[in-house]
């Protein structure tokens, strides 16, 4: 899933396809759609032979890697998020439930930053990091506050009267969250001048996702004094 720090290169649920000939190297994917190995090994597409719920994708570095099915993966997604979203489940089933949308959720991220097609019906905010923006006068960006699916989020948990025991649960609604909070910042800090507005980048991860914000807010400003 997105993370709130800088994300590693790869997934955890990816897996590099190397060489069974030399047993070292990852193979490669080349200009004439083989997959080749330093070794000289090479493969096609024919070649690969996964499990049923396993499918391949090539990295941004090229090399061929496989992940589980966002097909399975979105079956699971939602039937974790069923059971979360029942109120009158709690404790070890609900805690299972998160495991399993955390888990869920992190292989379709995976499958879509490999650019593997997701299910017709995915959840939109898959991948994404909505962001509460504040712009300068001049449009750019001044600051953000960030939410994705799967962070830890107390308006997802049951509310607690004392506010040292208030848990946090896995996000499951961040655009909402987003939008709630620009409204707020409108409604109580207009005076300011400034302008609160939602941007919602794909992203590994929340740096990124600021980072490609503030150029979205950039352009934006730019275009408009033009």
């Amino acid at each position: 899933m997105p993370s709130m720090t800088a994300a590693p290169a790869l997934p955890e649920c990816v897996t590099l396809m190397i060489c069974a000939a030399c047993g070292t190297h990852p193979f490669t994917a080349a200009p004439d759609h083989t997959f080749r190995c330093p070794c000289g090994s090479w493969i096609t597409s024919r070649d690969i032979d996964l499990d049923g719920d396993e499918t391949w994708a090539v990295t941004r570095a090229g090399e061929l890697a496989f992940l589980p099915g966002p097909a399975a993966a979105w079956e699971r997604y939602t039937g974790a998020r069923t059971v979360m979203e029942n109120p009158g489940v709690w404790g070890p089933e609900l805690e299972d439930a998160h495991r399993a949308f955390l888990e869920a959720l992190a292989e379709l991220e995976a499958a879509q930053l490999l650019g593997v097609k997701l299910p017709p019906d995915a959840d939109v905010q898959i991948g994404r990091v909505y962001l509460a923006c504040v712009l300068n006068p001049d449009g750019t960006l001044s600051g953000s506050n960030g939410e994705a699916l799967g962070w830890p989020c107390e308006p997802c948990a049951p509310y607690s009267y004392d506010p040292a025991r208030q848990e946090r649960h896995p996000c499951r609604n961040p655009r909402a969250h987003v939008w709630s909070q620009v409204r707020d910042w409108e409604r109580n800090r207009n005076p300011t001048g400034r302008e609160f507005v939602v941007r919602s980048p794909i992203a590994p991860d929340l740096p990124t996702a600021r980072r490609m914000a503030a150029e979205k807010c950039v352009q934006r400003a730019a275009a408009l004094s033009a």
